[in-house]
């Protein structure tokens, strides 16, 4: 209610309960990987189509999502379109997954490790370009994940396409 202070005064006060505005909740790195992790492992659940649907929408929707949860979002990306056999979709989530591994590093601290050495965007993105005959892109990928350290079967894939140095 809006009353007047004293009867000459033309300044008006507010005398009720003022309305609040919903606070923005702002969610951790942290917190923001784990909906997107329980809500991929939902929709994966019912195959590589549902989790697409739910990884674009999530993608497209939420245009302050952290990259470093963007690098997993588009890591999965790339492994159900593996699944599909749809290699250039898979090189393009690849690429994305690679310019996000920075901020995911850096924004995920001590678990970086562990989200790095679960991710399959190595695997799936050195199939994909032999796949496409970039072979070349393939031995890219494979020592890129050596010089991480994801593991000695990359040197093997490494070795084993040496012939296309």
């Amino acid at each position: 209610m809006i009353g007047l202070i004293g009867a000459a005064s033309a300044v008006p006060t507010y005398r009720g309960p003022m309305a609040r505005r919903p606070e923005q909740v702002h969610k951790s790195v942290k917190d923001t990987l784990e909906d997107l992790l329980k809500g991929h492992r939902e929709a994966a659940f019912s195959g590589p189509e549902p989790a697409l649907k739910y990884l674009r929408r999530t993608l497209e929707g939420q245009a302050s999502l952290p990259n470093a949860v963007k690098a997993v979002a588009y890591d999965f990306v790339a492994d159900a379109e593996a699944q599909l056999q749809h290699w250039e979709a898979v090189d393009e989530a690849v690429k994305l997954v690679l310019a996000n591994l920075p901020a995911m590093e850096q924004d995920l601290g001590h678990g970086y490790r562990a989200r790095l050495e679960a991710m399959a965007c190595f695997e799936r993105g050195i199939q994909a370009r032999s796949e496409l005959g970039d072979f070349h892109g393939a031995l890219e990928l494979c020592e890129r994940a050596i010089g991480l350290n994801l593991g000695t079967h990359y040197t093997a894939k490494r070795d084993s396409l040496d012939w296309a140095r």
